[in-house]
């Protein structure tokens, strides 16, 4: 899924003061990333950064601006035909993701470089590293001016970790707190390392010193909710509601939402931060990116973004054309409960069918790295060096063969996957791969992105797709989070006890000895084919000159402080 976008963030986070970024914009910067991150990683951005020359866009300084009354940026969703949720708790997918990081705002926030600063409250920590202490600012309030204080933050922490809220992620990002076991198990209703020491000061007490527990705060899951909402309308109803009601502190507030057409955003009148130039945002759903182009070409829209790859060539002669390499990885997964997929050979086989590079040449125009590796280059982890399964026909007959001698005695496979995600021509492709080394028939099944995020959650993908975008750069994003047994982002059910022993004895390390073991436990979930990376993504967009302030950065669209995004005359 990424799954979460925050404008789409991620970042280091460092106390009161501005912390070095991890990952640059700048080329220089990049140049130093490459160099690091190895050849593959060179010729990848090599790729990105001739595409990035594309499309000659005149200085917007000498535009004016749109009259105010002009001023509605038309927003193309890209890739949904609705938003899935509202809720933080429930960890919205990418695109839902766009509108929920509109609507909320927190403690911290992240910059087009991925650094952390302070948005809601400055803080301190403890010389053991175990209590955080946030100071928050004066005149905090929801969108109806209703006051945001610390007891404020104490019932969202909470309220996140109720098993009647039935969140899919609380555990993972709340599991650091003391006292949140207890209450996800429903032992508790009171998250004892969540306190309100006064009406703006909250403190937040770990069971173990996590170096990117700042990090993991820029997921909205601890944005701040308005418990009035939830208590008149009920833990599962209340963001039904949003439409004129105080869901959130962001930049925006929900004015209408037309299901599977659009919802219209209009400026937060009561938010504490520079305030939107824009009078109104129509975010348009639009479930296949190509219709998506077109629309674009036809001037029905305000910019364009996941552009795919057939579209390219076009698209990189228009003026405001931009590609960016993200932290994101496509990945195939296997429900491992029932066979064929129980047995790792077979997984195996399906790995090793598959020719990633040509995938990448023939299908993505060279438009992605293939991966051999789960985590992305630019992420602290990354194993540049490791070979992963490469592709091997007669391997992966072979193994296929030591399970099912007879290939018609296999079960049925279907492969299903959004369409959004997951185009005809790829799909196609991965299908013949499989079919040319393998001999097996593989049926095809694409969905729309709200459907197939039901049919993962009841566990009834066979064979599916997950697109994961970093929330934050640690390996505990990808590896802890996603295939822990148990896990409920574990969508194919695998266990391993050599990962979950070695994640585990990663907490307890620091420093380059636990991304050493990260290492370890990585290579354990690509050889056992808990994930099988297919390639490591990059965002094209049309960012046209007359559009100011909208960028991308690691983690796709960034939009940062929406004061500065605004219509200029064309």
């Amino acid at each position: 899924m990424s799954r979460w976008l925050r404008y789409v963030h991620a970042g280091r986070r460092q106390g009161e003061v501005a912390a070095p970024t991890w990952l640059s914009t700048g080329r220089l910067a990049f140049c130093f990333w490459l160099k690091r991150f190895g050849l593959g990683a060179l010729l990848w951005a090599l790729v990105l950064l001739a595409a990035c020359g594309g499309g000659s866009s005149p200085s917007s300084s000498s535009q004016q601006p749109l009259a105010a009354e002009q001023q509605v940026l038309v927003f193309p969703n890209v890739g949904t035909k609705d938003i899935s949720t509202l809720d933080p708790a429930q960890g919205p997918d990418a695109n839902s993701a766009l509108a929920v990081s509109m609507l909320y705002s927190g403690l911290v926030r992240t910059t087009a470089d991925l650094s952390v600063v302070p948005d809601q409250a400055t803080w301190q920590v403890s010389p053991d590293q175990r209590v955080y202490t946030f100071h928050l600012k004066p005149g905090l309030t929801f969108s109806d001016g209703t006051p945001v204080t610390a007891q404020t933050y104490v019932f969202t922490l909470t309220r996140q970790l109720l098993p009647e809220v039935k969140s899919p992620v609380a555990s993972f990002f709340e599991g650091f707190i003391e006292g949140a076991e207890d209450v996800a198990a429903g032992k508790s209703r009171t998250l004892s390392g969540v306190r309100a020491l006064d009406s703006r000061t909250l403190q937040i007490t770990l069971t173990r010193p996590t170096p990117f527990f700042l990090e993991v705060l820029t997921n909205p899951l601890f944005d701040p909710l308005n418990p009035a909402l939830i208590q008149k309308y009920g833990q599962a109803s209340w963001t039904s509601q949003a439409a004129g009601s105080a869901i959130g502190t962001g930049p925006f507030m929900v004015k209408s939402w037309q299901h599977t057409v659009k919802m219209v955003l209009v400026p937060n009148p009561h938010y504490y931060g520079p305030k939107p130039r824009l009078r109104e945002v129509d975010m348009l759903f639009v479930s296949d990116p190509a219709t998506a182009f077109k629309a674009y070409e036809a001037r029905q829209y305000s910019f364009i973004w996941n552009i795919p790859p057939d579209e390219l060539g076009r698209a990189r002669q228009m003026s405001g054309f931009v590609q960016r390499a993200l932290l994101q990885t496509d990945l195939l997964f296997f429900y491992t409960r029932k066979p064929p997929f129980d047995k790792t050979a077979v997984r195996q086989a399906f790995a090793y069918a598959i020719d990633k590079k040509t995938l990448a040449h023939a299908i993505f125009k060279d438009a992605v790295l293939p991966a051999t590796t789960i985590i992305p280059p630019g992420m602290p982890g990354y194993q540049a060096n490791y070979a992963g399964l490469p592709y091997d026909r007669a391997r992966a007959r072979s193994l296929l063969q030591s399970v099912y001698p007879d290939s018609r005695a296999m079960p049925p496979v279907v492969f299903t996957y959004p369409s959004a995600q997951v185009s005809q021509s790829e799909a196609a492709a991965l299908q013949q791969m499989w079919q040319s080394a393998l001999g097996l028939q593989v049926r095809l099944q694409g969905m729309d992105l709200t459907t197939y995020n039901d049919e993962l959650s009841k566990h009834l993908v066979q064979m599916g797709f997950i697109q994961w975008t970093a929330d934050f750069p640690d390996p505990y994003d990808w590896l802890t989070l996603n295939l822990t047994s148990g896990s409920p982002n574990n969508n194919g059910e695998w266990s391993n006890p050599q990962f979950d022993r070695l994640v585990a004895q990663a907490e307890k390390e620091s420093g380059e000895a636990r991304l050493r073991t990260y290492n370890e436990a990585e290579r354990v979930a690509i050889e056992d084919v808990g994930w099988l990376p297919l390639d490591h993504q990059a965002l094209a967009a049309v960012i046209p000159p007359w559009l100011h302030g909208v960028t991308l950065n690691g983690l796709g669209l960034y939009f940062g402080d929406w004061s500065a995004v605004y219509l200029l005359q064309h």
